[in-house]
């Protein structure tokens, strides 16, 4: 069973054209790239932990505990102006959240691509479909054909296969991007309440 399933593997291969290559190359970047993504917020699930979990360590901070509590130490240690607090949240916007955006951004660039060259094949195996056509003896002509739409239909459906599914992992990356700017957001809002009961609201 395995060698049918190898030979018909194989055969597909060939039949794509040299541009199954770069499909190929294509492939281990697009999921490499979403592997890093994936890895990068499976580090960051502390943080989906509901509000009512880790708000009462904003007036304690010294009971928080795991990343979450990491954060509120940060924010809230040798803090005496509202400018302090702020730039401290900033920070976190700009260690957390930026380098997401710079890899979601380029994961989306090259899952376009995907289709993109899918479609290049197409034009080549159209290409090689039109120059069988031309061709005015028999057997050759035939082959020049079969061969031309195989690669035409394969490349295409080969690039969007790629595409797809690594469109459904965006998608549920950009989801958790955004809880993690909300999290961010309400931690930063509730802190900021909790320092102006303090008594620091007019420091600026």
């Amino acid at each position: 069973m395995w060698d049918i399933l190898n030979d018909t593997v194989l055969k597909t291969w060939i039949s794509g054209g040299p541009l199954m290559f770069g499909l190929a190359a294509l492939a281990l970047v697009i999921y490499g790239s979403i592997l890093q993504v994936m890895i990068y917020l499976s580090r960051l699930k502390d943080l989906r932990k509901n509000e009512h979990e880790w708000s009462h360590w904003i007036e304690r901070p010294e009971d928080s505990s795991g990343l979450i509590g990491d954060m509120i130490c940060y924010t809230q240690r040798d803090i005496d102006s509202r400018k302090e607090l702020g730039f401290r949240f900033e920070m976190l916007h700009r260690r957390l959240i930026q380098p997401l955006d710079r890899q979601l951004k380029f994961s989306n660039t090259i899952v376009s691509a995907a289709p993109l060259l899918g479609l290049l094949g197409t034009v080549v195996g159209m290409l090689a479909t039109f120059l069988g056509l031309s061709v005015s003896y028999g057997g050759n002509s035939l082959d020049l054909v079969a061969g031309g739409i195989s690669e035409a239909l394969i490349t295409t459906q080969t690039g969007l296969m790629l595409a797809i599914p690594a469109m459904f992992f965006l998608s549920s990356a950009r989801s958790q991007r955004r809880d993690l700017h909300y999290f961010l957001t309400q931690l930063e809002a509730r802190t900021f309440k909790q320092y102006e009961r303090k008594g620091f609201s007019g420091n600026l």
